[in-house]
This record gives C-alpha cells, structure tokens and sequence, in this order.
C-alpha cells in the first residue's frame, strides 16, 4: 500500500512539474546573483520564476536532500532503528567538512532520527556517510539507490556519486530536478519538522548541533539573513559549487519553493547571496503575485439551444468551478483569451449540473485555468415535440423504405377499389337478370 501511495505521489509531482506554466513571464524584477534559480508557487504548481533551471549544476549539500529521500524509504522507524558509529566509514572523511560530531563517538550507537537531524541541520557529512553505509552497504550502493530514485522522480539531467554533496564532476543536477525532489521529499515522515528546526540535541551529546540555514534561525550573523517567513530546508557550499540553498516560504496563505544555485561567494565578502536572493525572490513574490478570478462560479458563459423542448427554449450554460490562477497584481487583463468548447445545441433532457462543455482560459497565450461547463438549470423533454421530430428524423434517414411503403399502400388501395368496382359491376348484372326474368314471366 505505502508503494502505491509513492508511486502515486511521484506521478502527481513530476506531472505538475511538467505542464506547469513556466513559460508565463511573471515579472520579477529581482536582479539575482544566483546563477540557477528556480522558484514556484507550491498552492497550484506555478513556476513564478525561472533562471537556467536546464543548466548542470554542483548541488553541495542540497544533495542531502535526496539522501534523506533514500533512507526515509527504507527505514520504517526513526526513532528505534539503532546505528552503530564505525570508524573506518569516518577515516576517509574531510575534517575540515561540515559535521555533526560522530567521530567523538566511536563505538556508541544513535537513532536513524538523530542522524537525520545531524544529516540536515549542521549538513553532518559525517552522518552522510554513515546512514548510506547502514542503508546501502556501500556508499557506491547507496549512490546507486539515489540515481534510481532520481529517475523514478522523472529528474532529466542529475547524477549522484556520494551522499554528502563533496565535489565531483560526476556529482551534479539543476534547479529544476532538485525541486522535484525537494517536493518529493516534503511527503515524507518529519521531512518539513527536521529541516524547519534550528538546533537539536542528539543522544549523548553535550551541546545542540545547529542549523546552518540562518534564513530560519534570528540568532545567527546577526540576524541579516533571518526571513521570518522561510521554511527550511537546506543550504550548501563547496568552491565548485558556490553558495546553494533550497528553501521554502509561507505567507497569507501563498507558499513558495526556491532552489537557488551556484551564487558567488569570496572569504573577503562573507556574504551568502543565495540567501539574500531567496530572500528578495520571495518578498517580490508575496507582494506582487496574487489569485485573480478569472471567471465565477455559477456566470454565464453562453446561451445555447435546446432540442425536444416547446417553443425553441435557449438555457445559459456557467462555469462549475471558480477559475482562479496566480498573476502579476498588475497584469493585462487584454492579454486574456478564452476557448469555448460547447456545442450551440444541446438535446432535452438536461439537469442542473450536466457537463456540456469545457472553458479553457489563456494569458498571454499561456493555459492558465480551466473548468467544465455545466447547465444552468433542469429542462425536461417535450414528448410530442420528440415524438415528431424523430418520426421526421426517421421519415429523412429512410426514404426508400417510405416511398416504398407509399407504393405498397397505393398499390392495395387500387387494388381494394378496382375489387369493389368489378363487385358492384357483378352485383348490377346479377340484378338486371333478375329484372328480365321478371318482365318476361
């Protein structure tokens, strides 16, 4: 059951992503450093803003994300699943990388749920390494099960080879993949909880591992990239790769993805322009973007005829749903064209409800709503007028048989006449017969 479930959420997700509207223009005026980004509105599946979302990046750290994905799948309880911390998964292990702290417990044991935490929040490569040893055998097995999920996932263009995100020209995906599988990955079990937490204590350990996505935490640099809107999820940075962050945002009931990738960053400069950008992005989106209506619920599209009825009835068909899309507060309202699928006549009866038809809504020459169209009201069906238009229906489409008929007809009348006609004449002679025989007795 839980498969099928997966694999229904997949197909959802990539066919979202898919036909989303991602050539519409939305008008960011955001002038990003970040050289892919990729950002859509997760309320109806709308890419707000593209940005070289095709382009082969390094993802960094972001690429836990999918491991994440991996070992959510195929561990079924966080908190009871025990690990052992070896050494020689660790001896490898850059010291000068991001970590949770594992090589100070050599030996003991920790929670798949606490990895996590050390996986997500302080980007623990060294919690990297050891979930994909206890998951995949190997960290070339576990690679293996995270480019078969990618595929799964429909990704076009990623390729995993660790499950940290350390450079590898072999290790890449654009903005594009990595949102899908950032959606993806925000179905499953305390994805959206870890990655919205800014510190946590592991078992055993004597101080909290933080958060390195100051985007959510107030606390850290001073609070100059702290979004109280953002939403996780995760950051990453190698020299290759440049500054990255995955992140998302809710306000006033609008909810926001951002992949932001490869943003330049200097040691001199100490500035994340990832987040800086989301942070822009997100703020133009929320103060520009709205739901417009484009068409209610219940309003008349057209009048169409209605066959079978007395005097040549005409009804309003109306849209069943509410059509609403997301736009620029300030777009063209001349730029909308509507598409009418609708026959001019419909046939009696019809109840209030009926789907007759679809309204296909464009802006700019890009779909951006829909909704079926349905009758106004019931309407019954005359039976004299259905009656005769059929029998003229039927009188049209055979012809040869009612001409035929016709002659038949004819036929047996002049022959019911001309048998009455030689009857009355045998009925006249007898009668004159009788009348000599009396004139002569």
């Amino acid at each position: 059951m839980k498969k099928a479930v997966a694999l229904i959420i997949i197909a959802v997700i990539f066919i979202s992503t898919t036909i989303s509207a991602g050539a519409l223009d939305y008008g960011c005026d955001v002038d990003t450093t970040t050289s892919a980004v990729y950002v859509e509105n997760l309320d109806t599946d709308t890419v707000v803003l593209d940005k070289a979302s095709e382009q082969k990046m390094y993802p960094a750290s972001t690429t836990k994300i999918m491991t994440y994905i991996v070992v959510a799948e195929n561990v079924s309880d966080f908190e009871n699943t025990m690990v052992k911390i070896d050494e020689d998964v660790l001896a490898d292990m850059d010291p000068e990388s991001s970590v949770m702290g594992l090589l100070d417990h050599i030996g003991e044991e920790f929670s798949v749920l606490d990895l996590l935490y050390g996986l997500m929040l302080p980007s623990g490569n060294d919690a990297a390494l050891v979930l994909a040893r206890y998951v995949g055998e190997s960290i070339d097995g576990f690679a293996d099960m995270m480019n078969k999920k990618a595929e799964t996932l429909g990704c076009k263009n990623t390729h995993f080879v660790n499950p940290n995100g350390l450079f590898d020209e072999n290790h890449y995906t654009t903005a594009r993949d990595m949102a899908v599988i950032t959606k993806y990955a925000m179905t499953l079990d305390r994805f959206k909880e870890i990655t919205n937490t800014k510190s946590y204590m592991p078992k055993g350990f004597s101080e909290p591992i933080e958060t390195t996505n100051y985007m959510i935490d107030s606390s850290q640099e001073g609070g100059k990239y702290y979004y109280e809107y953002a939403k996780g999820i995760k950051t990453g940075y190698t020299a290759e790769a440049g500054k990255c962050l995955v992140s998302t945002a809710q306000r006033d009931g609008y909810t926001y993805l951002c992949v932001a990738l490869g943003a330049d960053y200097s040691e001199v400069e100490q500035i994340n322009y990832a987040m800086l950008d989301s942070a822009e992005i997100y703020d133009w989106a929320f103060n520009n973007l709205s739901y417009q209506t484009l068409y209610s619920k219940d309003e008349a599209i057209k009048s169409v005829a209605v066959d079978y009825t007395l005097g040549n009835k005409t009804t309003d068909i109306v849209a069943q749903s509410d059509i609403k899309t997301l736009l620029n507060n300030s777009y063209d309202k001349l730029l909308l064209t509507y598409n009418i699928e609708c026959e001019d006549k419909v046939a009696a009866p019809i109840k209030k409800g009926d789907v007759l038809g679809k309204l296909t809504i464009y802006y700019d020459n890009e779909e951006v709503g829909s909704a079926n169209l349905v009758a106004s009201e019931d309407i019954k069906r005359s039976f004299l007028v259905y009656a005769a238009h059929k029998t003229g229906e039927f009188i049209s489409s055979h012809l040869w048989l009612v001409i035929l008929l016709l002659i038949i007809i004819v036929l047996i009348i002049v022959l019911l006449l001309l048998n009455k006609r030689q009857k009355r004449i045998q009925r006249e002679k007898r009668q004159n017969r009788v009348h000599r025989s009396h004139r002569y007795r």
